[in-house]
C-alpha cells in the first residue's frame, strides 16, 4: 500500500531580523549550522517536487492511453467504481463522459489534477447542472492539503445528505481522488483509516496509496475524529 516514504517538513525558524531573533538570544555556531541544514533540506524537498512534476506532465498522455486501452480490454479495468450510494471513484473523464455521469444520476465532480491534466472544463459540467470541485493536487507522491481534504469531504458530504451521486476522480482513480474518500468515509462513515482503506479496495482493486498519501489519512483521522 505504500510506495515511498517523503522526506519530512524540515521546519527552521524564522530568517534574520524575523520576529523570533526579538525573543531569542543570539544563535551559536551550532545553531547557525543547523539553520543552514534546514535550508539544504528544504531546497532538496522543492528540487524533488520540482523534477516529480515534469516527470508527471511526460507520463500524462503515456500513462493516459495504457489505461484507455485496458479498459477497452481488460473486463476487470473500469473506469470508474461505485463506493457507496453516494461516491463514484475512478479516472479522468473525457467531455464525452459528461452526459454519462449526468444520466448516472452525479450532481458533483472532485477535480484533483492539476491543470494540465484536466479533460473537462468547469464550464461544462455546470452546461450539464453539475458542480464541479477543482483542488489541483501534483501526481504520483502528493497529497491533498488538510484544508484541501476537509473541503473535498464535506463537499461529498452536502451532496450526500440531498441524495446526491459526486464522481471523484484524479488521473488513474488510484492514489490523490482514493485519499479524498478515504477521508470522508473517516469523518462521515465512522470507519477507521484501515477500515476505510479496505472497504475502497474491495471495490476498487487497483488503488494505492503513496506514503504521503497515507500519512495525509492518517493526521486527517487524528485532527477530524
Amino acid at each position: 500500500m505504500l510506495i515511498e516514504e517523503l522526506p519530512g517538513d524540515p521546519g527552521g525558524g524564522r530568517g534574520e531580523g524575523g520576529e523570533d531573533e526579538l525573543l531569542l538570544p543570539r544563535r551559536e555556531d551550532g545553531d547557525a549550522a543547523e539553520g543552514e541544514s534546514g535550508v539544504v533540506m528544504r531546497v532538496a524537498v522543492d528540487a524533488k517536487r520540482a523534477a516529480v512534476g515534469v516527470g508527471a506532465r511526460m507520463l500524462f498522455y503515456p500513462t493516459l492511453v495504457y489505461n484507455v486501452v485496458r479498459n477497452r480490454f481488460e473486463k476487470h479495468f473500469h473506469w470508474w467504481d461505485q463506493i457507496d450510494e453516494h461516491v463514484l471513484l475512478g479516472a479522468v473523464p473525457f467531455p464525452s463522459d459528461v452526459l454519462r455521469l449526468k444520466t448516472l444520476g452525479v450532481c458533483g465532480v472532485v477535480t484533483l489534477n492539476e491543470s494540465y491534466e484536466r479533460l473537462v472544463p468547469t464550464s461544462l459540467y455546470e452546461a450539464h447542472g453539475i458542480e464541479n470541485l477543482v483542488l489541483p493536487t501534483r501526481d504520483y507522491l502528493y497529497a491533498p492539503s488538510f484544508v484541501n481534504l476537509c473541503e473535498a469531504a464535506d463537499f461529498i458530504h452536502r451532496n450526500a445528505s440531498c441524495g446526491k451521486l459526486t464522481y471523484v476522480h484524479c488521473k488513474a482513480g488510484r492514489g490523490r481522488s482514493t485519499t479524498v474518500v478515504i477521508c470522508y468515509l473517516v469523518q462521515y462513515k465512522n470507519m477507521t483509516p484501515a477500515e476505510a482503506y479496505e472497504h475502497v479496495r474491495l471495490r476498487r482493486p487497483r488503488v494505492l496509496l503513496a506514503s504521503a498519501q497515507w500519512q495525509a489519512v492518517q493526521e486527517f483521522y487524528q485532527l477530524t475524529v
